[in-house]
């Protein structure tokens, strides 16, 4: 078997990688699916089960704007990102693990010389401490969140400051993601996509298999079986 992890660099160009975090790299999207939910309890108001649906595609600015004005939440916006954060802390911190086979990929990137960015809506300061815990840090020249950036993946903007960071052109850089909104915006801004499976988006899966270059459910899985002819 021809593992994906061993042969991708084989078979591509590639002068850039830009990876997503959550549902990519991390088993986390159960934490984040329900830390709205999660934070709303600690205010004694009980969310619908959809409520994380809805978040997903928000930014965490633009999460705790929705919660603040559904729920008429007497706290800030800022308040309330607090609070979500706080919830999904220690998990970070503690017990979120990686997804199957990401750091022989990484492994193999890093020794074939390939720069690596990550872009993600999670904030630094929950990504650095899982980094640091798991080893991942040494891997990327540098962790672009929407937050900072001032933007979400639903626009080309981050993805084009990544690549740009890498001096690496969109047809050469390949964006790893779970997400089916941000995928759209990168194949429609000119990236490479390898689309990685995860429960939180498996409804979307269709839609990402059609999609991206590679699908795949792990780093190890046979890698024809991932391609999209």
């Amino acid at each position: 078997m021809a593992r994906f992890y061993e042969e991708f660099l084989k078979r591509e160009r590639v002068t850039g990688m830009i990876f997503d975090v959550d549902g990519t790299m991390l088993d986390s999207m159960p934490v984040w699916h329900h830390s709205g939910e999660q934070y709303l309890l600690t205010l004694g108001i009980h969310a619908p089960a959809e409520l994380g649906n809805i978040l997903f595609s928000k930014t965490m600015q633009q999460g705790a704007e929705y919660i603040r004005k559904t729920y008429r939440l007497k706290q800030t916006e800022e308040e309330i990102r607090r609070g979500i954060l706080q919830v999904v802390a220690d998990a970070y911190r503690r017990q979120v693990p990686l997804k199957p086979s990401v750091i022989p990929f990484l492994d193999q990137l890093r020794d074939a010389g390939i720069p690596m960015v990550v872009v993600t809506a999670t904030d630094q300061p929950l990504v650095r401490a899982a980094f640091e815990r798991l080893g991942l840090e040494k891997y990327f020249t540098d962790i672009v969140t929407c937050t900072d950036f001032g933007s979400g993946k639903d626009r080309p903007e981050i993805f084009h400051a990544a690549a740009g960071r890498m001096h690496s052109e969109p047809s050469d850089t390949w964006v790893v993601e779970d997400g089916l909104y941000a995928i759209r915006t990168a194949r429609a801004a000119g990236y490479r996509i390898i689309g990685v499976s995860d429960a939180a988006s498996k409804r979307d899966e269709p839609q990402i298999v059609e999609l991206a270059d590679y699908f795949l459910t792990d780093f190890a899985m046979d890698m024809d079986a991932g391609k999209n002819e």
